[in-house]
């Protein structure tokens, strides 16, 4: 009689970073519902340094944000309107930024979702490998972006979601500092999978918030990012 052959498993291709990418894109809504969108707002509250915060971001396509922030220490605002960018404490007078200043507000107004299309934007995207970040198992992507700037996204290798972003930023005196910030508890809003929990890493020191009121595609008035007068 012969003998049953053994079965053979063949072990799961590994992917590409361009297949992780797309079920990245896929994760948070798809191609279409992301290029379709016009604006964006969300609050986060939470607690820093043992002072409570209140912080309202709100975004519109393509490039101007606006962030105010109401906390224990103060109240503060800033925005991009496309070109300008400005801050403005408590009750001072608005004061525009500097070149440095704007340069990263116009990076951080970016409406588009960083890794979709992000060859077109100049970006370069190397699968570092995988890594396990807080008992997660997830894809460690090193982005570049065109300006140069590097950031290491770790992304759920299961639901292909951002857990956990680092880059070297810096401190209050301008000093290299790593910084590291953790995303959970996703939620679907308007068709699209959205972070509710933020957890930022200063220092080895933690400070949890939560995200709420998330709005997609409401009319806002753009005269809502320009420098107050």
């Amino acid at each position: 009689a012969e003998r049953a052959k053994p079965e053979i498993t063949k072990a799961p291709e590994a992917l590409t970073v361009d297949a992780i990418v797309k079920k990245h894109v896929a994760a948070l809504g798809g191609e279409d519902v992301l290029r379709k969108g016009t604006t964006f707002s969300f609050t986060v509250s939470g607690t820093k340094d043992g002072k409570k915060f209140t912080k309202t971001v709100t975004q519109a396509r393509p490039n101007k944000l606006r962030v105010e922030i109401v906390a224990d220490d103060g109240n503060f605002s800033k925005g991009f309107d496309g070109k300008v960018a400005w801050m403005k404490k408590g009750t001072e007078a608005a004061v525009r930024m500097s070149a440095e200043e704007t340069k990263m507000m116009a990076s951080h107004a970016a409406f588009e979702e960083p890794l979709l299309d992000y060859a077109k934007k100049g970006t370069t995207v190397k699968l570092v490998g995988k890594a396990d970040r807080k008992g997660v198992e997830a894809y460690d992507l090193e982005v570049t972006t065109k300006a140069g700037e590097v950031e290491h996204h770790f992304l759920d290798a299961s639901s292909f979601l951002l857990v956990e972003k680092t880059w070297v930023g810096k401190d209050k005196d301008g000093k290299a500092m790593p910084m590291l910030v953790r995303f959970g508890d996703y939620k679907q809003v308007q068709g699209r999978a959205v972070n509710h929990a933020v957890t930022w890493v200063d220092a080895g020191k933690e400070s949890k918030s939560e995200v709420s009121a998330v709005v997609f595609d409401k009319p806002i008035d753009a005269k809502l990012f320009s420098r107050p007068k």
